[in-house]
């Protein structure tokens, strides 16, 4: 048994840190050999992997020239020559299963036409399978038209939670689905003394502190939200403060929103979110989509209650008491009014103790490498039929 990896997309994002977790698990338990082939201008995936290979000499791995872009669906069309080339490799390597690392199902989906090109059996591992219309990108609704047929090329998924299992179904898949949750390190990330870690950050003690923990882009994570949550009443201006982590392009937008508005806040570079998460009384995710955001999963870990977006992963694990309609700024409003009414509640017992269970990185780990070798030791195209779709393994 023989596993290909293959992930062709330019930009290291949280799915690969997933993949190199889930890579490293699978390569700790079997001793078979493993193939990772990435693109050349992912350098930090180059640099992790030999890293990586230090460590694991049945990991061998190679550069391609190319890498996913936007239309790829459509180059994939206008470029035949890639699909035999890479199915005519694929051959010469002879694995048991492809794994396509997909953050949209048009990232490497260069690999799912050359594994059928190749009658090698391949699955995808997707944590966003969302429209190009839902994710408010440009020409979506048209871009989505090439795109459709992607869906019925793998043999098999694996993706992150039930909704996304849902949405898969809903654009086209009909192979089966496995889940595998996202896992975070409940070593690190646990609850600790507030007080303490607020002066270590420099945050003041006497407000209720609210954070958005991520890249700062109002497109997709929608940031500026809670700014307007916040500033649409006085009570709230004046107990809670504002705290962003991290740094993107609509940082100098989100200062001025910030300045206008006269809401207290603080922005920080990237820092160690463990600490933060220790200060702060709740986290914010008011995200147009997302897939099952390690955010959340640290938050609750370390203890915080964490309100979201009423879609995707945040439907999936957050108590309804804690989601508000996506796009909703009166709804979010409505739930920070109330967590400060009911005096800042911790989040329910069961739901911390859910996370720091089963969507630990061990649990992750172990479900991603048992789910990986046992779709391997189906070397039959279709053979995923004895396999048990749409139920997470642990």
């Amino acid at each position: 048994m023989s596993i290909l990896f293959y992930d062709d997309s330019p930009v290291f994002g949280g799915h690969e840190v997933m993949t190199l977790l889930g890579l490293k698990a699978l390569l700790a338990k079997e001793p078979g050999a493993v193939h990772f082939m990435f693109s050349k201008a992912n350098g930090k995936l180059a640099d992790q992997l030999a890293g990586i290979a230090s460590t694991y000499p049945h990991l061998s791995f190679e550069k391609v020239d190319y890498h996913s872009s936007r239309l790829e669906a459509l180059r994939n069309r206008l470029k035949p020559s890639r699909t035999r080339w890479l199915a005519g490799h694929f051959k010469s390597l002879q694995p048991s299963l492809i794994l396509a690392v997909q953050g949209n199902i048009e990232h490497s989906s260069l690999a799912l036409h050359a594994a059928r090109a190749a009658g090698i059996p391949s699955c995808s591992y997707i944590p966003v399978p969302h429209s190009n219309a839902q994710m408010g990108a440009k020409l979506g609704a048209l871009r989505d038209q090439f795109c459709n047929h992607l869906f019925r090329l793998p043999d098999t998924y694996i993706t992150i939670t039930g909704e996304m299992s849902k949405l898969l179904r809903e654009r086209g898949a009909t192979a089966p689905i496995h889940l595998v949750y996202n896992g975070v390190d409940t070593v690190r990330f646990h609850p600790g003394n507030r007080h303490a870690a607020r002066m270590e950050m420099g945050l003041p003690s006497d407000k209720t502190l609210i954070g958005l923990i991520g890249r700062i882009e109002f497109r997709q994570k929608q940031q500026h939200l809670a700014v307007k949550a916040i500033s649409s009443d006085k009570a709230l201006l004046s107990s809670c403060h504002l705290v962003f982590a991290g740094d993107g392009p609509d940082s100098g937008k989100l200062r001025s929103m910030i300045e206008e508005a006269g809401v207290c806040a603080t922005l920080l570079p990237w820092c160690d979110p463990a600490v933060l998460y220790r200060a702060l009384d709740a986290v914010v995710i008011p995200s147009r989509y997302e897939g099952l955001p390690l955010v959340m999963l640290e938050a609750l870990a370390s203890g915080v209650t964490v309100f979201g977006s009423d879609r995707d992963g945040m439907k999936d694990l957050l108590p309804s008491s804690c989601r508000f309609p996506p796009n909703d700024v009166s709804g979010l409003h409505d739930r920070i009014v109330s967590f400060l009414s009911e005096g800042c509640p911790a989040p329910d017992t069961v739901l911390v103790s859910r996370v720091r269970e089963t969507m630990s990185l061990e649990s992750f780990g172990n479900s991603f490498c048992s789910t990986v070798t046992r779709l391997a030791a189906h070397q039959a195209p279709d053979s995923h039929l004895q396999t048990h779709p749409e139920t997470p393994h642990h």
